[in-house]
């Protein structure tokens, strides 16, 4: 079912206009007058080798430039990625070479970083990341701080109640979720999920005009979180194959015992057993 040549998210293709980032924006920073004229989207595609997209990056009144990601895992790595980002985002838009190496000041939008997480892994609302956190030494000469909102669907959670449009997006990935826990497919609970919100004003406008990209999407962000699962799981059964391995080599020279006899007395599960017979 999934496509694996859709990069774009159901989020990055949502907020990909003027109207829907200021209202966004707007819920992010309600103490500025955000309008849709005032945006000017710079989002980057193709940043790594890989073809890996910054999610949505944008102008606002030509004096910041934000930077913002959408999450379903919480990373604490987003400060690094979002500096790399920055830096590219800066580069395409508006810095000047030449400039650059003058005796005047480059004036440069301030940047600001944000990231929205979706999913159960985050109880408050909000939350700080700092780049420092990944410095090996203390003291050093850079910082980035990143704001991290739960958007997780819930009533009465105050950024969803700012946003209509986000709100709609929460409430939409709520409403699959659910009805994939009630039994549906993948596929049924995405279709169902997009005619209810199309029956009741979620989305209409976006769903009615994009139905089978939505689909594709969502059956592709779904496949490859179900891979990065079963990648985990893997490489936790290969550390404990490894860990298992060097117990029972150093029980076999102890008790100059056969592998099956030491994998025996350390009660190792059989199902475990190939994979520590591979490593011996």
């Amino acid at each position: 079912m999934a496509n694996r040549q859709y990069k774009d998210t159901v989020f990055r293709a949502f907020f990909n206009h003027e109207r829907e980032i200021a209202e966004l924006y707007q819920a992010i920073r309600p103490e500025d007058d955000v309008r849709a004229e005032d945006i000017t989207i710079t989002t980057l595609d193709d940043v790594f080798l890989d073809q890996q997209k910054n999610d949505l990056s944008f102008l606002w009144k030509d004096q910041s430039v934000v930077l913002v990601e959408h999450q379903s895992s919480l990373n604490p790595n987003m400060p690094y990625r979002l500096l790399i980002y920055s830096a590219l985002v800066m580069l395409a838009s508006f810095a000047d070479s030449k400039a650059l190496y003058g005796t005047k000041l480059v004036k440069i939008p301030a940047p600001h970083f944000y990231v929205l997480y979706i999913g159960d892994d985050m109880e408050q609302d909000e939350e700080t990341l700092k780049l420092s956190a990944a410095f090996k030494e203390k003291g050093a000469d850079l910082e980035l701080v990143c704001h991290v909102f739960n958007i997780t669907y819930k009533e009465h959670r105050t950024i969803l109640e700012r946003c209509r449009p986000l709100r709609d997006y929460s409430f939409f990935v709520h409403r699959i979720d659910e009805d994939k826990k009630s039994g549906m497919t993948l596929e049924e609970a995405i279709r169902e999920t997009i005619t209810y919100c199309i029956t009741y004003g979620i989305m209409r406008e976006f769903l009615e005009a994009h139905r089978e990209e939505v689909l594709k999407m969502f059956a592709l962000k779904w496949d490859a979180e179900e891979e990065k699962k079963v990648i985990r799981e893997e490489s936790r059964e290969e550390g404990e194959a490894e860990g298992r391995a060097a117990s029972v080599r150093s029980l076999m020279e102890t008790l100059h015992c056969t592998r099956e006899k030491a994998m025996e007395l350390l009660k190792i599960p059989a199902d475990l057993q190939p994979k520590v017979l591979a490593l011996l």
